[in-house]
């Protein structure tokens, strides 16, 4: 595998999905691209905590402009990169439908993996959004590794680490 490609989201969840990602890519010593998707509006709607570093993230209102969202989102990246201490990581913004966008790329970049969050919606944004893991995995041609986000899987993750696995590699 040469290509990783990392998608995340403003949750703060995403700081164990980058480092999952980053961990496994380095261990197969592949290229790696972080990538976020700007989507509906409706989507930024709820309260983020700052996230590796990346704290100027402001759910006071919806986004005044188009440009303002975009500056949001390489910012974003931008700190995830300096958090990884990692300049080789390239970052990509992408608009649209999230799943669509996330494997469009993939395709296009031809990523030979895509790691990605669990989940990052509530039951009822799921219901309404539907969720973006389970339309990928639908999808996906390519490899997938889902980071469990959810407190009690992560502590499970800690007892065990990708970089063992592979090391042999």
């Amino acid at each position: 595998m040469k290509k990783v490609l990392i998608a995340l989201d403003y949750n703060p969840c995403s700081k164990f999905v980058a480092e999952s990602g980053y961990e496994i890519a380095m261990a197969m010593r592949a290229e790696i691209t972080i990538l976020h998707v700007i989507t509906d509006i409706a989507a930024y709607s709820k309260a983020y905590q700052p996230v590796m570093g990346f704290d100027r993230f402001c759910v006071d209102g919806p986004f005044t402009d188009p440009d303002e969202q975009l500056r949001e989102a390489k910012g974003f990246l931008a700190a995830v990169i300096q958090y990884l201490d990692d300049r080789r990581i390239e970052p990509r913004v992408l608009e649209g439908k999230t799943a669509d966008m996330i494997l469009q790329f993939a395709a296009e970049w031809k990523a030979d993996m895509i790691v990605m969050g669990e989940q990052s919606h509530n039951g009822l944004e799921k219901l309404l959004m539907g969720s973006v893991v389970s339309d990928v995995m639908r999808h996906s041609a390519i490899p997938l590794m889902i980071v469990p986000t959810a407190p009690e899987r992560r502590e499970r993750r800690k007892e065990y680490s990708f970089m063992h696995q592979y090391a042999e590699c």
